[in-house]
């Protein structure tokens, strides 16, 4: 009887502790979802900047972005 009891109370720790494991990976997600909707606001200002700024920006821009998905590792990046 003692046993089970112990058995139990461990259960229900294990229970307590997943569940708080599960509550930080649900705020570390939604940070993550924040700070990528950031980013693409940002870029996407950026982009438009260059657009009023630099004729041929889009021709030259994808041109540019080809190459570096070819070459850049985004690993290697900081």
């Amino acid at each position: 009887m003692k046993k089970e009891l112990e058995i139990e109370e461990r259960v229900r720790l294990l229970e307590k502790e997943v569940n708080l494991i599960g509550d930080d990976i649900e705020r570390l997600r939604l940070d993550l979802e924040e700070t990528v909707d950031k980013l693409k606001l940002e870029i996407q200002a950026i982009k438009m900047t260059l657009r009023e700024l630099l004729p041929g920006f889009e021709k030259r821009h994808s041109t540019i972005r080809e190459s570096v998905i070819r070459e850049i590792d985004p690993e290697d990046l900081q």
